[in-house]
């Protein structure tokens, strides 16, 4: 804004003058950056909708399958004999598991050598081989112990072998190759002129063929595994070798009801944060929105449409223990939902988690629909983004009609002023000429 001096020529205040006249010109203006800040508000509340919408999708997508609610539990009668764990390929049982043995890392070592540092192994190059791979260490016959023990592990091709050094005392010292992987598929074999000589005398330290975990199941069954984690004896079921036993350990396999009650819960939850975040924008910013009633709408319609084409013992979810309160949040009976898993276990799954019918597929499906593009959040955020820009022009040009009414206002007054300070001066001219005619009284 320019530098002005109304004012100075009558006393008269005309910038106060302007100034508030401006203000109630400018009254339009004010209402019209109101409305855009609610425009705003309400794009900032879609975002929080949106936002919602897409954490509750997520949570939808992570039980919309079958194998997320097969869930299950595996016991070990001992678990310093083994322990276990259960994925969804599993089904409910017992078993007898005794373990026979445990998978080793196959060891080989050296003759005895006087010292570690000054006595070169003798001979050319060694090969290594594990199972079917292998790597040559060049030149291992003029390395010292520590020499080769260090070329060894330091190979850059090195197929699965660590190399130590045992010493009994300062002159019984002794070179250790040992695998990198239990069983007998990865026990080492040597070859090459350094070993062919008979410098290192190798010789194994536990039996090559036996080194394999063995198992029996059920008294009948004889597993023999490289690892001492067994995963494809029993189907779905890994055990976790950790001593031999001399008897049968009991493992049994039940259905997990606590975890299949964290998932249920979670879906509860997950529904319950969306409808607070609906509840608290429609108490809010997007107070009288039809919208949130639609989005609302579409996610309740799932709820109260049963599946169709199960052959399960369900239909409603409250039949399973989870159903809408007053407060139009869901809660689950939790002593209801045991009953559930115990009486129809596969009913249960497919009644949340069913392909094209369980009611997580489909409440992802709808919230997929309200995210989309074009969808209810979309179309409405378009819709207000509208609005926005057509209230920007609105301004733009409410803000050009203000900046020529205060030019005109200022030029008025500033005129007012200077006309007032002309016939102040004329005023106090005349009172002087009066005064000094004669006769006057200031004679």
């Amino acid at each position: 804004m320019a530098i002005t001096s109304a004012g100075i020529g009558s006393g008269l205040n005309v910038e106060s003058i302007v100034s508030q006249l401006m203000a109630i010109e400018s009254r339009p203006l004010d209402r019209l950056n109101s409305k855009k800040d609610a425009y705003n508000a309400q794009l900032s509340a879609y975002g929080q909708l949106s936002s919602a919408v897409a954490t509750f999708q997520t949570a939808m997508s992570k039980l919309d399958t079958l194998s997320d609610f097969r869930l299950f539990k595996a016991t070990s009668a001992d678990e310093t004999a083994f322990t276990a764990t259960a994925n969804s390929g599993a089904a409910v049982g017992t078993y007898d598991i005794q373990v026979d043995s445990l998978a080793q890392a196959h060891k080989i070592k050296s003759k005895v050598f006087s010292d570690t540092d000054t006595t070169l192994v003798g001979g050319g190059d060694l090969t290594f081989t594990v199972g079917t791979d292998s790597f040559t260490i060049t030149g291992a016959g003029s390395l010292t112990l520590s020499e080769l023990r260090d070329a060894v592990n330091n190979a850059a091709d090195n197929v699965g072998v660590t190399a130590s050094i045992i010493s009994e005392d300062s002159s019984n010292n002794y070179l250790v190759f040992t695998s990198n992987e239990t069983g007998n598929d990865y026990q080492i074999t040597l070859s090459g002129t350094a070993k062919d000589v008979g410098n290192l005398e190798t010789s194994d330290i536990n039996t090559p063929g036996s080194l394999n975990a063995v198992i029996q199941v059920d008294g009948t069954f004889t597993v023999s595994r490289n690892s001492n984690s067994i995963s494809d004896a029993i189907t779905g079921v890994t055990l976790d070798l950790k001593s031999q036993t001399t008897s049968g350990v009991n493992l049994k396999i039940d259905r997990d009801i606590t975890s299949v009650s964290d998932v249920v819960q979670g879906f509860v939850d997950s529904y319950n944060s969306l409808q607070d975040t609906i509840d608290g924008l429609r108490a809010g910013d997007l107070a009288g929105d039809n919208s949130l009633l639609n989005i609302e709408s579409k996610l309740k319609s799932v709820f109260n449409t049963p599946p169709s084409g199960l052959t399960s013992s369900y239909q409603y979810l409250s039949e399973v223990g989870v159903a809408f309160e007053k407060s139009g949040k869901l809660s689950l009976d939790t002593t209801k939902l045991e009953t559930a898993v115990n009486s129809d276990y596969t009913g249960l799954a497919d009644l949340f988690a069913n392909d094209n019918q369980g009611y997580a597929y489909r409440l992802k499906a709808a919230a997929d629909d309200i995210l989309a593009t074009g969808g209810t959040i979309d179309a409405r955020k378009g819709g207000i983004n509208s609005s926005i820009d057509s209230t920007d022009s609105r301004i733009a040009r409410e803000e050009f009609r203000l900046g020529l009414v205060e030019t005109r206002l200022r030029a008025q007054y500033t005129a007012l002023d200077t006309l007032l300070g002309t016939m102040s001066s004329m005023s106090s001219f005349l009172q002087q000429q009066l005064a000094s005619l004669p006769g006057s009284s200031s004679k």
